[in-house]
């Protein structure tokens, strides 16, 4: 009959484990970092891109604010309508 070997703890062994756990938790460190990394970018990214739609969004409450304005509309008179103020003097000049 053979013999049964009895499984023994050795001090070789205990290093082998932690060994393994060690490079185990250093491989998920490292991905935990990278993917930190991707994430610190992604909302750097995200960031500048709300920065420049606020800044978009300041000039057209600004284009609004100035098409309410009467200065607005004598201009858009003038320039699409070719209206002119009674002190006005009007030029055509044709090509």
């Amino acid at each position: 009959m053979a013999q049964k070997r009895k499984f023994r703890i050795t001090p070789k062994f205990i290093v082998l484990l932690a060994a393994l756990c060690v490079i185990f938790a250093c491989t998920l460190y490292i991905s935990q970092e990278q993917k930190l990394k991707e994430i610190a970018d992604k909302e750097a990214a995200l960031q500048e891109e709300y920065s420049a739609l606020q800044n978009e969004e300041q000039r057209l409450q600004y284009m609004i604010e100035y098409a309410k304005s009467e200065e607005y509309l004598i201009q858009y008179a003038r320039e699409k309508l070719g209206l002119v103020l009674p002190d006005d003097i009007k030029f055509d000049i044709e090509e």
